[in-house]
C-alpha cells in the first residue's frame, strides 16, 4: 500500500466524520489487500474472512487515526496484524521449526555459465514471479512487508512479531530462495538471466499485484458493510 493523493482525500473524508467515504476506501484498497492476502492465504473463503475482518477493524480502530498521512502505516498495522493472527495458527509449526533452525542454511544456488538467450529484465521477472508463491509463508510475509511495501526494518519486526535480525535472514534467504529456482531454470533451459535482486523480487511482486482483483468485491462489501454497521 502507498500513500496517494486519492488516499488521503478520502482519509480526510472519513475523520471529518463522512462515513460514505469508507466505501470509498474499500473500492480503493480492497484489491491491494486482497493481493497481500491471497499470497499467503491460499483458499479463497479463508481470505474472503480475512479481507472482511481487516476493514472491520479499520472501521472501529478510525477513531485512534490522528491524521490523514498516517493512513498507510495505520492500514499496514491492521492487515498485517490479521495475516499474523492467520500464520500464528496455521503456520505455527513452521514459525516454530523457524526457531529451530530449519532455515539456517541459505538455499543453494545453481552456477549458469550463461546461455544461447539472453532474457531482458522484464522476462527474468516474469520468470521470478512464477516462484514467488513457492516462497515459504514467513518468507513471502516478509518479502511482502520489506521489499514490496517497502517498510523499514524495524516496523516491519515489529509488524511481524520478531527480531530485527530474523527480518534481515529470511529477507536473504527469500532472494536466494528465489534466484535458485531462476537459475536453476536458466540452466536447464541453456538461458541467461539478469541478477535476482531486491529489485528484481520487487518487479516480481508488481507484476503479481497488477492483475489481482478481488473476486466478489462488490458482494464483499455488503458483508463488511453489515459487520460495521
Amino acid at each position: 500500500m502507498t500513500h496517494t493523493y486519492e488516499l488521503s482525500v478520502i482519509m480526510r473524508e472519513l475523520l471529518a466524520g463522512n462515513k460514505k467515504a469508507f466505501q470509498d476506501l474499500y473500492d480503493l484498497t480492497a484489491n491491494d489487500f486482497y493481493f497481500h492476502i491471497k499470497l499467503i492465504v491460499n483458499n479463497d473463503e479463508e481470505a474472503a474472512k480475512l479481507i472482511v475482518k481487516i476493514y472491520k477493524s479499520m472501521a472501529m480502530r478510525l477513531g485512534r487515526l490522528q491524521k490523514p498521512e498516517d493512513a498507510v502505516k495505520w492500514m499496514n498495522g491492521i492487515m498485517y496484524g490479521h495475516l499474523m493472527d492467520w500464520m500464528n495458527v496455521h503456520c505455527s509449526t513452521m514459525l516454530m521449526d523457524e526457531e529451530m533452525g530449519r532455515f539456517d542454511q541459505m538455499p543453494v544456488v545453481p552456477v549458469v555459465e550463461g546461455g544461447a538467450t539472453m532474457f531482458t529484465e522484464a522476462e527474468t521477472a516474469t520468470l521470478a514471479a512464477n516462484y514467488i508463491s513457492q516462497l515459504p509463508e514467513v518468507h513471502l510475509i516478509t518479502a511482502l512487508a520489506y521489499f514490496y511495501d517497502n517498510i523499514e526494518l524495524q516496523e516491519t519486526a515489529e509488524l511481524l512479531q520478531c527480531e530485527d535480525t530474523r527480518i534481515k535472514t529470511r529477507a536473504k534467504y527469500a532472494i536466494r530462495l528465489i534466484e535458485s529456482y531462476c537459475k536453476d531454470y536458466a540452466k536447464q533451459n541453456n538461458i541467461e538471466i539478469q541478477p535476482v535482486d531486491t529489485h528484481m523480487i520487487l518487479l516480481a511482486f508488481v507484476l503479481l499485484a497488477k492483475d489481482t482483483v478481488l473476486p466478489g468485491k462488490r458482494e464483499l462489501y455488503f458483508d463488511i458493510a453489515q459487520a460495521v454497521s
